[in-house]
């Protein structure tokens, strides 16, 4: 988990530059890239997917489809290429039933490089005052830094 710590802080310094004063420019260039359009094209041919996403308060890609009648949610990152899904209260990583039922999906986020992370990683917090990106009194995880602060996992 080190590495992949260092990783993220890597990616989220060049991001949003100074983290003690985010740049947001990135979130609609991400967005906007031929990257993402072309992700979720390739998602879309497998799932009716409906798109969350609310770029005035995230830094990702929230979409929401059903899986068995439940709904399954998969979120991908605009700071770099990582992603989680959840699905029945639960972060989904490779020890799960339902990770190795979905091996289109996981390999298209292959395909494109995501890294899709677990509960633990999703969990840990930086030592980054979070005042910064306009929240207080909430840490600064890697779920807050590359998804969003509205977002909980517990």
């Amino acid at each position: 988990m080190h590495i992949q710590r260092e990783k993220i802080l890597y990616a989220l310094q060049k991001a949003y530059g100074d983290l003690s004063n985010p740049d947001f420019h990135f979130v609609m260039k991400s967005y906007n890239s031929l990257k993402y359009k072309c992700l979720l094209n390739d998602i879309h041919a497998l799932f009716k997917i409906e798109d969350n996403t609310d770029l005035n308060y995230d830094v990702c890609i929230s979409l929401k489809f059903n899986y068995h009648n439940k709904s399954m949610y998969l979120y991908l990152s605009l700071v770099s290429a990582y992603a989680f899904l959840y699905y029945e209260n639960k972060v989904i990583d490779c020890n799960d039933d339902i990770y190795q039922i979905l091996p289109e999906l996981i390999d298209i986020l292959h395909d494109y490089h995501f890294v899709l992370l677990n509960k633990n990683e999703l969990l840990y917090t930086f030592d980054i005052n979070s005042s910064a990106f306009g929240v207080e009194d909430k840490k600064a995880s890697v779920l807050a830094l590359l998804f969003s602060f509205g977002l909980s996992v517990n």
